[in-house]
C-alpha cells in the first residue's frame, strides 16, 4: 500500500522480493526486525533491575521470578534475530504474548501495580517497538503491543484498585502504539517512494542504453552503405573499363554487397568467429590475399564487424593506389590475450602526413569505425615502402597516434 502517483510510462516495475516488497523497504524491514529487539531488550533489562531494587517486602521472590522471565525473554529474542526465519515465527509471537500476559497479570503477586514501575516500563518499550519488530504483519505487531496493555491495565487494576491512574496510564501505551504504527507507515512510505524512484532510474538508463544502441546499429549500417556503394560501384567502373574481365565478376560482387546492405541495422547482440568473417573479408576480386590466422575467439559483432569492412575497405584502396595486386593478411592474439589483425601490401606507399585534410577514407571507414567499437587500427605506410594496417581489439593499451588518413577510397 503505498503512496498514490501515477507510474511514468514505459517505466520497469519496482524490484520485488519474496515478500513483494522493494529493495528499500526489505532492508528497512530487516533493520527495523533486529534493531527494534535490541532496543526492547536493552531497556527492559535494567527496568527489571530496578524493580527487584524498589520491590515491596514480601514480593522479592515473585518479582525476581517475573524480572528473570523478562530477561531471559530478550536473551532468547536476540538469539533469534541471528535466523530471520525463527525470529518472524508464530513461535516467536506465541513467547512474546505469553511473557506480557504473564508479567501483566504477575503485577498482583510482585506488588509492582504503579503505573510508573518498572511492568509499564515494559508494556511501553513492547508497545513501541513491537510495529518494527512484526513490519510485515501489522495484525500480529499491534495485537501483541495490545496484548500487553490489557494485560497491564488488568493486573494494575486488580493490585491497586485505582481505576483512574490505571485507566490514564492505558489510555497513554495505547496513544503510544498507535504513535509507532503511523511512525513505521510514514517511514515505509519514504522507502517505497525511494524503491519507485529507483524503478523510473533504471528504467531511464535502460531506455537510454536501447537507444544509444539502436543510434550505434544506425551508424554501423550507414558506414557498411557507403563502403559497400562505394565498392560496388567502383567495381562496376572497373568492369566497364576492363570489358569481359569485368563482366565475370561484377555481377557477382554487386550481389554480395546486397545481401550485406540487406542485413538489419542493429544485429550485433552476439558474438562472432572472427577467422571465418576474415577469410570471407579477404576474398577480393582483383587483389590476391594470402591469409594466416591463428586460433581466434569468437568476439561481440560490433569490433568483428568494424575489422571484417575496414579490411575489404583497405583492400580496396591497394587495388586503387598501391600500384599491386597483392596483399597479405595476419590475424592472431597478443601476449595480453587481445586480437590482432595486420594487412600488409607493398606497394607504393604513401606519407600520412602529408595526405590532405579533406580526404577522409581511411580515417572515416576504417580508423574512427574500430574506434567506435572499442579497438584502434594503427597505419604505417612511407612511400616506396608499402603500408601496413594493425587492427586490435579491445584497445586498452590507450590512444598512442591511432590513425592517419589515406587517399579516400
Amino acid at each position: 500500500m503505498g503512496l498514490p502517483g501515477e507510474a511514468e510510462p514505459g517505466a520497469a516495475p519496482v524490484p520485488r522480493g519474496r515478500a513483494g516488497t522493494g529493495v528499500a523497504e526489505r532492508e528497512l524491514n530487516r533493520a527495523a526486525e533486529r534493531y527494534a529487539v535490541w532496543f526492547r531488550s536493552a531497556v527492559v533489562v535494567p527496568c527489571a533491575a530496578f524493580g527487584i531494587l524498589a520491590t515491596p517486602d514480601g514480593h522479592t521472590a515473585a518479582t525476581i521470578s517475573m524480572a528473570t522471565l523478562a530477561t531471559g525473554w530478550c536473551a532468547l529474542r536476540l538469539a533469534w534475530t541471528r535466523n530471520p526465519a525463527l525470529s518472524r515465527s508464530w513461535a516467536a509471537a506465541a513467547l512474546d504474548a505469553a511473557v506480557l500476559v504473564a508479567v501483566g497479570l504477575g503485577q498482583v503477586v510482585t506488588g509492582a501495580g504503579d503505573p510508573g514501575g518498572w511492568v509499564v516500563a515494559l508494556v511501553s518499550i513492547t508497545a513501541v517497538t513491537c510495529p518494527y519488530e512484526w513490519p510485515t504483519r501489522p495484525l500480529v505487531g499491534c495485537g501483541l503491543g495490545l496484548l500487553g496493555i490489557v494485560a497491564f491495565v488488568a493486573g494494575a487494576y486488580a493490585h491497586s484498585r485505582q481505576p483512574v491512574p490505571v485507566a490514564a496510564a492505558g489510555l497513554r501505551l495505547l496513544l503510544e502504539l498507535t504513535l509507532s504504527r503511523l511512525s513505521y507507515v510514514l517511514v515505509r512510505a519514504q522507502a517505497r517512494s525511494a524503491d519507485r524512484l529507483t524503478a523510473r532510474v533504471a528504467a531511464r538508463r535502460r531506455r537510454a542504453a536501447v537507444a544509444a544502441a539502436r543510434r550505434s546499429g544506425e551508424r554501423e549500417y550507414l558506414a557498411t552503405l557507403h563502403d559497400t556503394a562505394s565498392t560496388t560501384l567502383l567495381l562496376v567502373a572497373v568492369g566497364a573499363r576492363d570489358g569481359a574481365r569485368g563482366n565475370r565478376w561484377v555481377p557477382e560482387r554487386a550481389r554480395h554487397d546486397l545481401e550485406e546492405l540487406a542485413k538489419v541495422p542493429g544485429s550485433d547482440d552476439g558474438r562472432v568467429e572472427l577467422g571465418p568473417l576474415l577469410g570471407t573479408a579477404a576474398r577480393h576480386p582483383a587483389v590476391r590475399v594470402e591469409v594466416e590466422a591463428g586460433d581466434l575467439p569468437a568476439v561481440p559483432a560490433t569490433p568483428a564487424l568494424a575489422i571484417f569492412h575496414g579490411v575489404r575497405e583497405a583492400l580496396t584502396n591497394v587495388e586503387r593506389h598501391a600500384g599491386v595486386l597483392e596483399a597479405s593478411l595476419r590475424a592472431g592474439l597478443d601476449v595480453s590475450g587481445r586480437v590482432v589483425v595486420e594487412l600488409r601490401d607493398r606497394g607504393r606507399g604513401f606519407d600520412p602526413l602529408r595526405v590532405a585534410p579533406h580526404r577522409r577514407g581511411l580515417r572515416g571507414s576504417i580508423v574512427e569505425r574500430m574506434a567506435r567499437a572499442g579497438g584502434r587500427v594503427l597505419v604505417g605506410s612511407r612511400p616506396g615502402e608499402g603500408t601496413t594496417l594493425t587492427w586490435t581489439w579491445p584497445d586498452d593499451a590507450g590512444p598512442d597516434g591511432t590513425g592517419a588518413d589515406d587517399a579516400d577510397s
